[in-house]
């Protein structure tokens, strides 16, 4: 995929990107490949699959859940960041987003702090640590209108890690590239405890056909004291013994 590409299939979608936000993810692009060289970000170095694979994908929640009020500021953290996917592209494509990166490798995070000071990017916060440390953190829990994780775990996983974050409200929104149709079924003993609720699934593919499901969940109660539970604990022990 082309940058003209990626302007394009976003304009198909309803999501139209401006030429000086197009500049903002190609200097992204440039300076993560050449931090690439000594830290290792991303395993996807061609430019053409990283428009598509990183940058399109990212941006796709925006597709299908668009902002209530696009004038008003809203709060996302991005658990479990890396190299700043899904939550650089969120702020990049919707200014108004006051955005937490929140990622468990020191590393990244230095990378993550130059990469939002190269864009100029306000409204950005960078935290180095786990998200079972810090979804216990008064500071953090339940202080965000969505919560958002792109990753391989199961979903009661992913659960327990997100909607600790969220206040009663928001959204907790799941980016997986494989969908099991019982996995929210199998999730309602964690929903129940962590104080979620299933409320929409979209099944997509991206411009190359790659499948991607988003899950998207209410917060609509209090998450119990007790969650989330100590590191590892969520991957190792999934709430109701089963991971989708």
């Amino acid at each position: 995929m082309t940058p003209e590409e990626f302007a394009l299939a976003l304009e198909k979608q309803g999501l139209p990107i401006s030429e000086q936000k197009i500049g903002l993810f190609r200097e992204y692009l440039t300076f993560m490949l050449a931090y690439n060289e000594k830290v290792n970000l991303t395993a996807i170095t061609e430019p053409g699959d990283i428009w598509l694979k990183h940058f399109y994908d990212s941006l796709t929640p925006l597709i299908f859940l668009p902002v209530p009020n696009p004038t008003k500021k809203f709060s996302l953290i991005d658990v479990g960041s890396g190299a700043g996917f899904p939550g650089i592209p969120l702020k990049i494509a919707d200014p108004n987003l006051q955005l937490t990166l929140l990622d468990s490798l020191q590393k990244r995070i230095v990378f993550l702090d130059k990469l939002v000071r190269k864009l100029s990017l306000d409204d950005v916060e960078t935290v180095h640590g786990r998200a079972e440390d810090f979804g216990q953190n008064p500071n953090f829990r339940e202080k965000y209108d969505f919560a958002i994780a792109r990753a391989v775990s199961g979903t009661n996983t992913l659960l327990e890690l997100l909607l600790p974050f969220v206040k009663v409200g928001g959204k907790a929104i799941l980016m997986k590239t494989v969908h099991d149709e019982n996995e929210i079924f199998h999730a309602s003993k964690a929903l129940e405890e962590l104080g979620g609720r299933a409320s929409q699934s979209f099944s997509f593919e991206l411009p190359n056909g790659d499948p991607r499901v988003l899950i998207v969940v209410d917060k609509i109660a209090p998450t119990k004291n007790k969650y989330p539970r100590k590191a590892g604990t969520p991957k190792r022990s999934p709430i109701g013994g089963k991971n989708g």
